[in-house]
C-alpha cells in the first residue's frame, strides 16, 4: 500500500550530496533552534521513519519562520522484508532490502531534497531518568558513563552516550538526569543505508524526541504521549517540553487486528476497517467486533496506567493531559474510552497543526496525521524553532 500527496508544484534540487561525518542525535535535545547552511538552497528536510508496518516520509522547507509541507508518503513494508527471518526488528532487515523500501517511498513521494533525518525505533534506543548527588557539570560528565551501565542492557562501549541536567533539587540534594543511549550499530546501519541512497544523513533521533517535538509545540503543561504503533506501544511524560519518563510496552496495534480477523474469520485487510469503522462502538449490533477488540486495549491501557501512577506518585507536577498518536490512534472510539479511564483531557495527534499546507489536503492529513507524528518531528528538528 502507498498513498503520497505533494503539497507543491515539483522543484528540482540544485545542490550537491554530502555526507556528514558526526551524526548528532541529541545535539538538539529540546526543541531546536533553526540552522542551515545558505548554500545549500532551500532549507528542505525529509524526516525518515521506518516503522514495523510502514515506512513513513515527510519533507519541509523553511520559509520566513514557518515549516512548509512539501510532500509526503507511506509505503507497507511487509513484501520488502518477507523473504527475511528475523523477527522484524530494524536491526535485522538487511540494508538493501530497506534501502529498496526507502528507494521506492521516497520516489513515489517525489522527495526532492536530499537532506534526511532518520528516526531510531523505540526498541532500538534507551531512555531514563537518573538521579545523581550534587554535582559539578564535569563530574556528572564523568560519572554518566558509569551510572548508565545500571541501565543500559548492552556494554556502553557499543552504545553512543548523552545526557541532559533536567532540574537539581537543593533540598533533596540531589540532579535528576535525562540519559539516552543508542547503539552503535543502529547508527552505522544508518550510515551505510544513506549511503546506498546518496542521501546527506543529517542527523538520527529517537522517535520519542521527534513526536514530542511534533505535538507539543510551546507547550509547557504535562503531557503522556501514548504512541500506539503497530507492535510496540510507547508512552512518554513530557513536562516544561522536557522528557521525564518513557516506557515501551511489547504490544501494538497489529495485536488488536490479528485478534480481530481470529475471532471473526475475516482477513487482516478487512480487519484493519473494522477497527476504524467500528472499533469500541457501544450499539449492540457491534458487540462482537468491541468484544473482540476491548480486552486487548484495556490491558495495554492497564500497563500504561500502572506507569503513570508510579510517575504521579513522585513527581511534584502531575499527568494533566493525554495525546494518542501512532497507527493505533484510528481505533474508533478510542479516545472517549481512554478519557474515561484517565479521567484527563485526552485527544488524537495532529502534527501538522505546526506546518503550512494548501487548503485542500485538510481533509486528508487530519485522516492520516496520527501515523505522522514521528516523520513531522523528524523533518521538523532542523528547521524549527
Amino acid at each position: 500500500m502507498l498513498y503520497w500527496r505533494r503539497a507543491e508544484p515539483e522543484k528540482t534540487p540544485g545542490f550537491p550530496l554530502l555526507f556528514l561525518i558526526d551524526i548528532p542525535f541529541l545535539k538538539k535535545i529540546q526543541f531546536p533552534k533553526f540552522r542551515f547552511d545558505l548554500a545549500f538552497g532551500p532549507a528542505s528536510f525529509v524526516g525518515i521513519d521506518v516503522g514495523s508496518d510502514s515506512v513513513k516520509v515527510v519533507q519541509l522547507r523553511k520559509e520566513r519562520e514557518r515549516a512548509i509541507l512539501e510532500t509526503y508518503g507511506e509505503l507497507k513494508t511487509a513484501r520488502y522484508f518477507q523473504s527475511e527471518s528475523g523477527g522484524g526488528s530494524f536491526l535485522s532487515h538487511s540494508d538493501q532490502n530497506v534501502a529498496n523500501l526507502l528507494t521506492d517511498v521516497l520516489r513515489e513521494s517525489n522527495v526532492t531534497t536530499r537532506r534526511a533525518v532518520f528516526g531510531i525505533p523505540a526498541t532500538s534506543s534507551f531512555i531514563t531518568v537518573v538521579k545523581l548527588p550534587l554535582l559539578q557539570m564535569d563530574e556528572i560528565r564523568s560519572a554518566v558513563p558509569f551510572e548508565a551501565k545500571k541501565y543500559i542492557p548492552i556494554p556502553t562501549a557499543e552504545v553512543s552516550l548523552d545526557w541532559q541536567v533536567l532540574e537539581t533539587d537543593e533540598q533533596e540534594k540531589h540532579s535528576s538526569v535525562l540519559l539516552v543511549a543508542i547503539p552503535n550499530e543502529v547508527i552505522a546501519k544508518y550510515r551505510r543505508i544513506a549511503g546506498i541512497l546518496g542521501l546527506e544523513l543529517a542527523a538520527v533521533e529517537i522517535e520519542s524526541f521527534s513526536i514530542m517535538r511534533a505535538l507539543l509545540g510551546t507547550d509547557r503543561g504535562v503531557t503522556a504521549i501514548i504512541h500506539w504503533g503497530a507492535v510496540v506501544t510507547t508512552v512518554t511524560v513530557v513536562d516544561r517540553r522536557q522528557i521525564r519518563m518513557n516506557h515501551n510496552f511489547g504490544r501494538g496495534s497489529q495485536e488488536i487486528t490479528n485478534a480481530l480477523a481470529r475471532s471473526m474469520g475475516i482477513t487482516l485487510e478487512r480487519a484493519e476497517e473494522m477497527k476504524r469503522q467500528v472499533g469500541l462502538s457501544e450499539k449492540p449490533e457491534e458487540r462482537e467486533t468491541a468484544g473482540a477488540i476491548s480486552p486487548i486495549v484495556d490491558s495495554t491501557l492497564a500497563d500504561i496506567e500502572r506507569t503513570l501512577t508510579n510517575y504521579n506518585r513522585t513527581a511534584k507536577r502531575k499527568v494533566e493531559k493525554i495525546i494518542i498518536t501512532g497507527g493505533g490512534a484510528s481505533l474508533k472510539g478510542l479516545v472517549n474510552h481512554v478519557s474515561k479511564r484517565f479521567g484527563l483531557e485526552t485527544v488524537v495527534a495532529n502534527p501538522f497543526a505546526r506546518t503550512i499546507f494548501p487548503a485542500f489536503l485538510q481533509p486528508v492529513l487530519k485522516d492520516i496525521a496520527p501515523n505522522f507524528s514521528v516523520a513531522v518531528g523528524l523533518a521538523l528538528r532542523q528547521i524549527a524553532t
